[in-house]
């Protein structure tokens, strides 16, 4: 599988509460309905404060997302396509997210479980 991992800090005119409840409610729905080819689509919130011996300071990033496509072609056309760049989606993550600080790669996964 090919995943889209990004690393994305909230707008901070949102508060954490309110920026975890707009990608919950809004802004995944309408991502999600708009990749058609999506095999996986999770987020992850950072533990603030977590310690231990894996434990990374997530103080710089509100939310780690998670996006899957069958292959790279699928992604691209899905990230590319009419539906996805539409307005209102572009508004959406405008809104909630600091586009100018976040950041996204592209990785392939391999599971050894």
């Amino acid at each position: 599988m090919i995943k889209i991992v990004s690393l994305i800090r909230r707008n901070p005119a949102l508060d954490p509460d309110a920026f975890r409840r707009y990608w919950q409610e809004v802004h995944a729905p309408l991502v999600r309905s708009r990749l058609p080819h999506l095999v996986r689509y999770t987020g992850a919130f950072p533990v603030r404060g977590a310690h231990g011996p894996v434990a990374v300071d997530a103080a710089d990033y509100d939310l780690v997302v998670e996006m899957g496509f069958p292959d790279r072609q699928t992604m691209a056309a899905d990230m590319t396509s009419p539906a996805f760049l539409a307005q209102d989606r572009q508004d959406s993550s405008a809104y909630f997210m600091d586009a100018t600080s976040s950041r996204a790669i592209v990785v392939e996964e391999v599971d050894v479980l």
